[in-house]
């Protein structure tokens, strides 16, 4: 494994480069999916579209906490949460169909 930034090579289990102290994302990107965190809307863990879930998995909290902030966030004070709801449902790709 080498390093994205300067070249260096690194041991299988670094997770930081000691020469310019760069985090190294390892081999999980190499094998096909991306190694930082995209925002889709999952096919299976979701409760109307998949919004919720997929903000919770992108910000890697618990989705209930995402839940409840988006339902004040319609209620309080405009429905600004129900229009940026929509619109994310609308915008958000959904996760492909594993094979």
């Amino acid at each position: 494994m080498y390093c994205t930034r300067c070249g260096l090579e690194l041991a299988e289990n670094s997770r930081f480069c000691a020469q310019c102290g760069s985090a190294v994302r390892g081999n999980a990107g190499s094998a096909g999916g991306p190694a930082y965190p995209v925002l889709s809307r999952p096919m299976f863990d979701k409760k109307i579209a998949g919004v919720c879930a997929g903000f919770a998995r992108y910000y890697g909290v618990d989705v209930t906490l995402v839940r409840v902030l988006w339902l004040v966030l319609v209620v309080w004070p405009l429905p600004i949460g129900l229009i940026a709801y929509l619109i994310a449902w609308i915008v958000m790709p959904r996760d492909p169909i594993a094979a």
